[in-house]
């Protein structure tokens, strides 16, 4: 019994042990499927937002490229080159080229023309003439981009004999876009409250030719700001929500931000929108079919533990059964020599202080019924002893068949008087017919006993103990049996022990 709860414990842990295995296996498998899930989620989003923020950027640079062209069409003109040639433009052309298209077309709400000292000569605030002093404010704000164009327009002059060539890219006569020397300084920042496009460049002819007298350039500074309008249309074409330029210290919670400009304090002002999530689009799209593999990998796992649960326990089975059969008779299901031997064994070891019996029997005339009816007869015989003989020992003792009809009984916690009346009703047994195909087969039985650890203490010196004994009941007239103690009384005493 140990040995079997023993066997079946071990069984259970196996069994724990491959369901927890495939268990493992399941969670692992669902915990990819999720961390493939999150990471697409996650990538969509980085990708979403880092094309989102091309579009932003690219689309400032484009609105930027758009103001350096509109004001191109002003300080890259011989008509303006030609007005400042004393120093500062008529009112006239203030009233005829300025204030009008610059304003009204373009939306610039400053125009600004002064020399690299800084000195205004002509200012207009959406469109009006205004004092130079006014115009001081917004000439500070772009007081770096001054500089910046100055020195691009110095790094361009190429000195000619007295004159000045501007080395600048010939323009494009078929290009439909308007010519834009490229010695412009430009940024997007906060001018006056509001976020605006500045644009400076030196006013320059269409020839590219500077006289001497003209070296010093003057500079024409002109500001687009970027109304709401703009900022809803440029939101549209992107196609996303939110647009607006706050301070990056002051964005929103959540936004996507681009930086615009040359700013990088963190009070500057940059492009703010709340991001479209292009994960939320993966995750409703790969979600079911997420679960779906998260199911069916779980029930996989489960049919593999079950599979593997029933083939281990078919395994125990056979096992087991293997085992069985090695210990026991295939015939009548008693233990066979092997077995008996491991019991007699283990009941030796305990002999000093569990005595016990050992019964040595066979059939009397079983030959007889083998070679008359045949070997199926003589294994229904075998088969009924068999049983009558395990109900007779019962839960006193263990039957085993050696081989043949040879049988014998180890009868633990057992006195001798039990003993020998149970050996008693053994003969009885044996000699009880056996109903085989419509007859009655009848053979008798022979016994002797041995007690352990009177008559031994080894397996050799018990087993030759109830053999002899075995051989003196059939000497003395079969369906008997004698114990080996009777081997020391004289042989013609007969003391009258009979079955019957």
């Amino acid at each position: 019994m140990v040995e079997k709860a023993l066997r079946q414990a071990k069984r259970d842990k196996t069994v724990w042990a491959i369901h927890a295995a495939c268990t493992l296996v399941a969670v692992l498998i669902i915990a990819s499927l999720i961390y493939v899930l999150d990471r697409s989620v996650t990538e969509a989003d980085r990708f979403g937002l880092s094309a989102e923020r091309r579009l932003v950027a690219n689309e400032l640079r484009h609105q930027m490229d758009a103001v350096v062209q509109f004001q191109a069409q002003v300080s890259f003109w011989d008509k303006t080159y030609e007005e400042l040639a004393t120093g500062h433009v008529s009112d006239s052309f203030v009233a005829d080229e300025l204030s009008g298209w610059l304003w009204e077309d373009y939306g610039f709400s400053w125009i600004i023309f002064t020399d690299p000292a800084r000195t205004v000569s002509t200012a207009l605030k959406d469109g009006a003439s205004v004092p130079a002093e006014v115009a001081r404010v917004p000439l500070d704000e772009v007081d770096d981009l001054v500089d910046e164009a100055k020195r691009r327009y110095d790094n361009a002059l190429r000195n000619n004999d007295g004159t000045y060539n501007l080395d600048v890219p010939t323009p494009d006569a078929q290009s439909v876009m308007p010519a834009v020397p490229g010695i412009h300084a430009v940024d997007l920042r906060e001018i006056g409250g509001r976020m605006s496009v500045a644009v400076v460049q030196a006013v320059i002819p269409e020839t590219l030719v500077v006289p001497a007298g003209r070296r010093d350039p003057v500079l024409m500074v002109a500001v687009r700001p970027v109304t709401p309008k703009m900022t809803r249309e440029i939101a549209a074409r992107l196609g996303i929500r939110g647009l607006a330029f706050v301070p990056l210290n002051e964005r929103p919670a959540g936004s996507a931000y681009a930086s615009v400009g040359r700013c990088s304090d963190s009070s500057c002002l940059v492009a703010a929108w709340v991001p479209k999530s292009p994960g939320g689009f993966v995750r409703a799209e790969l979600l079911p079919s997420v679960i779906i593999m998260a199911i069916v990998a779980a029930l996989l796992m489960a049919f593999v533990a079950l599979r593997f649960s029933t083939l281990f326990a078919a395994l125990q089975q056979s096992e087991a059964l293997n085992r069985h059969l090695a210990k026991h008779d295939r015939l009548t299901g008693l233990m066979n020599r092997s077995g008996f031997d491991d019991m007699l064994a283990a009941a030796l070891l305990r002999a000093s202080t569990h005595p016990f019996t050992l019964v040595y029997a066979d059939l009397d005339e079983f030959k007889e019924v083998n070679d008359r009816h045949g070997h199926a007869a003589g294994d229904a015989v075998l088969v009924a002893m068999a049983e009558r003989f395990r109900n007779r020992a019962g839960p006193k003792g263990t039957v085993a068949r050696l081989g043949g009809d040879e049988f014998a009984v180890i009868l633990g916690d057992c006195s001798e008087a039990d003993a020998r009346s149970l050996t008693a009703g053994l003969i009885a047994d044996a000699q009880t017919p056996v109903a085989f195909d419509g007859q009655m087969l009848v053979v008798g039985g022979s016994a002797g006993i041995a007690f352990a650890p009177r008559h031994g203490l080894t397996a050799r010196q018990l087993l030759l103990a109830a053999d002899e004994a075995l051989y003196l009941a059939k000497r003395r007239g079969r369906n008997r049996f004698e114990t080996a103690d009777d081997m020391v009384l004289p042989a013609e005493k007969n003391d009258g022990q009979s079955a019957a």
